[in-house]
């Protein structure tokens, strides 16, 4: 009689938990769920390994060096976990400079950033409106009711104008391909409002714009489609305050949101504060202006209050749980800033002098940003799992980056893979997705009880995205019954 599937799977699970394994039905295995259709002609890498000892399992191309998309987060993590410390926090300093006399304060407001992404941001508490209410009254305690000069926002704790050389252009001007500012708040991020006819391939009313965006020009070529997704990008240079939307929206919406990304966060942060400020009733004489070049001198500075993040291991778990590029592109520039170069080249130099220091790891790779949006970023699957090795063996990697990583089946981007599986809340994965470019990684625990890791990356596969999830699914859940 022939075995059932399931009793087939439990007879596997057996032997894999009894160490008898046979290499070449393991390599026949993993060459048969990525010799498929949905991989035709695509460019292929994947390696599982113990993570107890570091033995490879199981490989496929795994020297291969491809463009592993959100996976990269998991290196820029790592890395900022251990070079800045997991109690790292960002600071923010608002001040005044000059005197006050009597109820006039001769001089400026001063609001210097210190790079931090979660600044007003809306997965932080205390959230951008509130944040702006508390500096606000911060400074009306002062006594004052007159300032002569202007509300300044400093963003020079990073230089350089925070948008990597790579970046595609439909990507800059949309909120997941925000620059990296010095003062980075509420996201880097601002919402346009839109409603759509009922009729398909009609034009888009844009309602507005919240928070609003000083100095910002839109146009829209955006239309109502049957299509019942966002396809509507947002177009513009970098630093430009001039923005295009164009693409579909779905039809018959009253309300739909899209998602741009700040021309000048310092300059949104100064007018946002300043328009605060005098709604309290204190007359500012200059206005309001954003500066990057050089930071104040702190002598020059009275401290009024201070803003401190959240710990770096909060930060780094919103990341990977969200997939969060602003997030990876500051821890990015803040290691610049650590080795004395506060630029994306300082960061990416960093980032590739911490790597370099351990041997056993599969180099080179090639960086070119903290959030793997970039394509030219490249990385083999063995180098990946080498570095999920050497975290298991850390107590703060394992706690702040392999446990921090989402839980499949669960949350975050891996909320339906594995779903209903042996693995759905049984391991932890980071994945990557673009146009024609899927990831995978993480860990999980094997029928046996083996911590297993794995890497995957798939580039330029001619069948569908799922296609290519499935197949991972499967190479991964017969590694479960296996070992």
């Amino acid at each position: 009689m022939k075995p059932s599937l399931s009793v087939a799977i439990l007879c596997i699970s057996l032997l894999g938990a009894q160490g008898f394994v046979n290499p070449a039905a393991a390599q026949r295995d993993i060459d048969h769920f990525f010799s498929g259709n949905a991989m035709r002609g695509a460019a292929v890498t994947a390696t599982l390994v113990d993570l107890a000892t570091g033995e490879v399992l199981e490989s496929f191309r795994p020297d291969e060096k491809l463009c592993p998309a959100s996976v990269w987060k998991i290196i820029t993590a790592a890395a900022a976990l251990d070079e800045l410390g997991s109690d790292f926090r960002f600071r923010t300093t608002l001040a005044y400079r000059g005197r006050i006399d009597g109820r006039i304060l001769y001089g400026d407001i001063y609001l210097a950033g210190g790079g931090d992404p979660s600044l007003g941001s809306r997965h932080f508490e205390p959230g951008f409106d509130a944040l702006i209410t508390a500096w606000a009254a911060e400074i009306k305690a002062l006594g004052i009711d007159s300032i002569t000069g202007v509300v300044v926002a400093n963003s020079a704790h990073f230089r350089g104008d925070g948008i990597p050389r790579t970046r595609i252009w439909e990507d800059m001007a949309n909120y997941y391909g925000a620059a990296v500012s010095g003062l980075n708040i509420h996201d880097n991020t601002y919402f346009i409002d839109f409603s759509t006819p009922a009729e398909p391939g009609r034009p888009a009313q844009m309602n507005g714009v919240a928070p609003e965006v000083p100095r910002l020009t839109l146009s829209s070529e955006v239309y109502s489609s049957t299509v019942q997704t966002d396809l509507a990008y947002i177009f513009g240079a970098p630093g430009s305050n001039e923005r295009k939307v164009r693409g579909t929206l779905p039809l018959g919406r009253s309300s739909f949101s899209v998602k741009g990304s700040l021309p000048d966060p310092p300059l949104f942060a100064a007018y946002h504060l300043h328009e605060r400020i005098k709604s309290l009733g204190i007359f500012v004489a200059g206005g309001y202006r954003a500066e990057s070049v050089t930071m104040p001198e702190p002598a020059t500075l009275k401290r009024i209050s201070e803003y401190r993040s959240p710990p770096l291991t909060d930060l780094v778990r919103h990341m990977l749980v969200e997939s969060d590029n602003l997030f990876a592109e500051c821890l990015l520039f803040q290691l610049g800033v650590r080795s004395g170069d506060p630029t994306l080249e300082g960061g990416i130099a960093a980032l590739t002098a911490y790597y370099s220091r351990f041997t056993g790891l599969d180099k080179p790779f090639f960086a070119y940003d903290g959030s793997g949006l970039s394509r030219f970023n490249a990385v083999s699957s063995k180098m990946v799992t080498q570095i999920l090795v050497r975290a298991s063996q850390r107590d703060e990697l394992r706690t702040h980056l392999l446990k921090a990583m989402p839980l499949a089946g669960k949350e975050g981007t891996v909320k339906y893979f594995a779903k209903n599986t042996n693995l759905d809340g049984n391991m932890r994965a980071k994945s990557g997705s673009m146009d024609r470019v899927k990831a995978y990684a993480g860990t999980f625990n094997a029928f046996s009880g083996r911590e297993l890791g794995f890497a995957f990356s798939a580039n330029n596969y001619a069948g569908s995205s799922v296609d290519v999830r499935i197949a991972v699914e499967r190479w991964l859940v017969s590694a479960y019954g296996k070992y």
